[in-house]
């Protein structure tokens, strides 16, 4: 994990964090009884505690979900955001095409439904510890993890409701996914969205309250940055609060998840708590995106939650590097059009002259949001191996489409445009269709364009491809429950 160097170690993580984190198994709720002594051993300690939610958020980043999968990959490509050809597999044209019967999709949605839930058990399992074996920690320590512990749940619910069940607006009562808020051996019955989001609202609200008396991050200046002794006393473990789920991260996925439900008002006073609180995540500045051997192209500094992928650039180099034939990179096209659509040929944007290369070999731009530093010092950045989870853009295109008014939603709107370097919308600006244009410059990598997409119902969307709209049907926009879950029960 990067930030283990000398100069910043968040946790200390030996092989011992993760034993008794659960592999697949049967409906992922198999708990081994012999576990039970090792998990006493392991917990005797806080820093057992500290070293299981570690391997939590570990887990979280790696390939198979956030750290590729999810986030720079399969959702992206169903944005339509890369240019696939017949040899980049059948199983990825059949995604993009929305063929989730074909058998080669079904084992995307397969793996992503297993690791999901297997990664809720590991979580469910934590909890359950914090309250057997929790005594060993103190108030702060343990009202911090159990926080944490029902927000991480909360956020893995919500993506699955966003993949495996409709548009929640439209059909907030049927019948999607099984909940599970606890270990065992029995199946759960199959629970309607509106009652995942009941679950989803109350992890959140536990998380809120106690993080709002807990969180260091409610006092740091800056909750990006190294913190040491002095602030955070002699807990290592809360340093650099932003690769949790803080107090700041889960009001803003409150935010998400309130819009999503239509609560715009509610959305609108999450985004506004965060808004408030907005110099503990300053913007990016164009001095830290000059010098391209350390230029920060993830904007660290903005973002609320991340997670970190120690394999993230050999994820690039497999995926995105300019090295690649054409056949195999991920990239906009085998020319600018797509790009320059999306940007409205304003290479000068900070997301687009930054984050797309024209240095690669290639004689088009390369994605290269997750390039590995050059730097003799990279080791020094905190930045590397970081992939967004939720970032404080979101929270102002949050507020700008909850607005009660246009000269409101101008005003957020402007302000991330501002910090993009891009000029000003003007009052007749469509708020609407400049929303939409942001979060597809915005979220490149990072997968949440895919489900605004979802959200508004977009009934096509303009491909990298062909550089054309490509049409999607409501019922597109919902992956099938996997034959893993449904058969047998």
């Amino acid at each position: 994990m990067q930030l283990l160097n000398n100069k910043m170690k968040k946790f200390i993580i030996p092989i011992i964090a993760s034993i008794f984190l659960l592999p697949s198994c049967n409906k992922w709720l198999d708990v081994k009884p012999e576990d039970k002594f090792i998990e006493e051993e392991v917990l005797k300690t806080p820093k057992g505690f500290e070293e299981s939610l570690n391997g939590i958020y570990l887990k979280l980043g790696s390939n198979d979900l956030y750290g590729n999968n999810l986030n720079l990959k399969y959702l992206d490509m169903l944005a339509q955001l890369y240019r696939v050809t017949p040899e980049h597999g059948k199983d990825i044209q059949q995604l993009v095409a929305y063929n989730y019967g074909a058998d080669e999709t079904k084992v995307i949605l397969d793996n992503i439904w297993s690791n999901i839930y297997v990664n809720i058990t590991n979580i469910n399992r934590f909890l359950e510890n914090l309250e057997t074996y929790g005594s060993v920690l103190d108030t702060e320590s343990k009202s911090i993890m159990t926080a944490e512990g029902h927000a991480l749940r909360a956020y893995l619910y919500f993506d699955l409701l966003r993949m495996f069940a409709p548009n929640y607006v439209k059909e907030p009562n049927a019948a999607t996914i099984p909940y599970y808020d606890k270990t065992g051996y029995e199946s759960a019955p199959y629970a309607s969205s509106s009652v995942i989001m009941e679950k989803i609202n109350a992890d959140l609200l536990i998380a809120e309250k106690l993080l709002e008396q807990y969180d260091p991050a409610i006092k740091l200046e800056k909750v990006d940055q190294t913190y040491g002794t002095q602030e955070l006393g002699n807990k290592p473990f809360l340093q650099f609060r932003n690769y949790h789920l803080n107090y700041f991260a889960v009001k803003g996925l409150q935010a998400r998840v309130y819009l999503y439900q239509g609560k715009k008002t509610d959305a609108l006073q999450a985004a506004q708590t965060i808004i408030a609180n907005k110099s503990k995540f300053p913007w990016i500045t164009s001095s830290q995106l000059t010098g391209k051997s350390s230029a920060n192209r993830v904007f660290s500094t903005e973002l609320l939650f991340a997670f970190e992928n120690p394999k993230l650039y050999s994820v690039f180099e497999n995926q995105f590097s300019g090295a690649l034939e054409d056949k195999q990179i991920l990239s906009a096209g085998t020319n600018d059009n797509f790009l320059n659509a999306i940007y409205d040929s304003w290479v000068n944007d900070f997301r687009y002259g930054v984050i797309w290369d024209l240095t690669s070999g290639k004689s088009y731009r390369v994605f290269t949001k997750y390039k590995d530093l050059t730097s003799t010092e990279k080791g020094k950045y905190n930045y590397r191996f970081t992939i967004p989870g939720i970032r404080l853009s979101e929270v102002f295109l949050i507020a700008a489409e909850c607005a009660t008014n246009t000269t409101h939603s101008l005003i957020y709107l402007n302000e991330l445009r501002a910090n993009r370097n891009c000029d000003a919308l003007g009052s007749n600006a469509d708020i609407t269709a400049n929303i939409m244009k942001e979060y597809r410059k915005e979220f490149y990598g990072e997968g949440q364009l895919w489900y605004f997409y979802k959200r508004t119902n977009a009934a096509s969307i303009l491909s990298a491809s062909n550089n054309s709209q490509k049409t999607i049907s409501y019922t597109q926009y919902t992956f099938p429950l996997p034959l893993s879950e449904t058969q047998p029960r």
